[in-house]
């Protein structure tokens, strides 16, 4: 097996392991996601463009999850909040540091394709927030259906919209 593939095998274990950290153990998760995180980020070939990307949708993922819990779309226990002022469990917003960490690696296949970014993002996110609620990570304020189509809504733009910054972030890396 070449490198390549080791990596990306390694990029997508170390994702499955935060995720399922995350949605089992939810704060209890922290310390270890973090310590996964700074891992990754010493061991990644593309260190300084994971750690600008994993910053910016680190933020642009917990904007887009306060939102759908504002919108009372998502529903959490209020002893998930383990920092006062963050506007959504801490866990949850790691978790999209987490998934940036894939983008320049296990996701690699989907860079340039920004139509099947978006229609995979709007099949298979949905599907990962069913099963944290399904886990009892999070609550659904909707049916499941309908949760379905807002999340699909979002993510068929989130998702494409990580290639979209991990392009530029790349590129500025380049010029640089």
């Amino acid at each position: 097996m070449n490198k390549t593939v080791v990596l990306k095998v390694a990029n997508f274990a170390w994702f499955q392991a935060i995720w399922w950290l995350v949605i089992l153990f939810q704060n209890s998760a922290v310390l270890p996601v973090l310590g996964l995180l700074l891992i990754w980020i010493v061991f990644s070939p593309k260190r300084v463009e994971d750690i600008k990307l994993m910053s910016a949708v680190f933020l642009l993922g917990t904007v887009v999850d306060a939102l759908l819990t504002l919108s009372g779309l998502f529903i959490f226990n209020q002893t998930e909040v383990l920092v006062s002022f963050w506007p959504i469990p801490i866990w949850l917003s790691l978790l999209w540091a987490a998934f940036a960490g894939t983008v320049y690696h296990s996701l690699t296949a989907f860079n340039g394709r920004m139509m099947i970014a978006a229609v995979v993002g709007a099949v298979f996110a949905p599907l990962s927030y069913i099963a944290g609620a399904e886990f009892g990570a999070v609550e659904l304020g909707a049916s499941v259906m309908l949760s379905y189509i807002f999340i699909a809504l979002v993510w068929s733009v989130i998702f494409p919209l990580c290639f979209y910054l991990s392009n530029r972030f790349e590129a500025k890396q380049a010029q640089a």
